[in-house]
């Protein structure tokens, strides 16, 4: 059984390792072992290495808090399909032509990269327009812009 908390320096290492470390296997066994005992959880991908090194990775190996990032991930996934069904880039990109959507140089204090939605009083019809047009399967479930 891998060991749960590795430690800020081996953490460190072990996410320097490049993804295919024989190194990281008992880490991520352990994950994969974790996610199959809890059974209810219902990962959006398949188990690959990749998707949950990033998990892994994200707390440093930390495989309490990894197991915890992930579930609670999935959990988000399961109660806000509206943010999160199908963001990428190509449903998006007509909001961001049109100016609506931004992302700010600075990261916020935890890190992470800060999408923001530029909305004005005069564009709120137009808007809910364009997120009709991206996101079609929400519009017809009542989710409100």
């Amino acid at each position: 059984m891998a060991e749960a908390r590795p430690g800020p320096a081996a953490g460190a290492q072990l996410s320097a390792l490049p993804d295919h470390s024989p190194l990281l296997q008992p880490s991520l066994a352990e994950l994969r072992r974790r996610v199959r005992a809890a059974g209810a959880l219902r990962a959006p991908q398949p188990l690959s290495d990749a998707f949950l090194l990033r998990f892994l990775r994200a707390r440093d190996f930390d495989l309490d808090l990894a197991w915890r990032l992930l579930k609670n991930y999935c959990k988000w996934r399961a109660e806000c399909p509206e943010i999160s069904a199908d963001l990428h880039p190509r449903s998006v990109l007509g909001l961001l032509k049109a100016g609506y959507l931004g992302l700010l140089r600075a990261r916020d204090p935890a890190g992470s990269k800060v999408l923001i939605y530029r909305i004005d009083s005069h564009a709120r019809d137009q808007l809910q327009t364009k997120l009709t047009a991206a996101f079609p399967k929400h519009s017809s479930t009542g989710v409100r812009w």
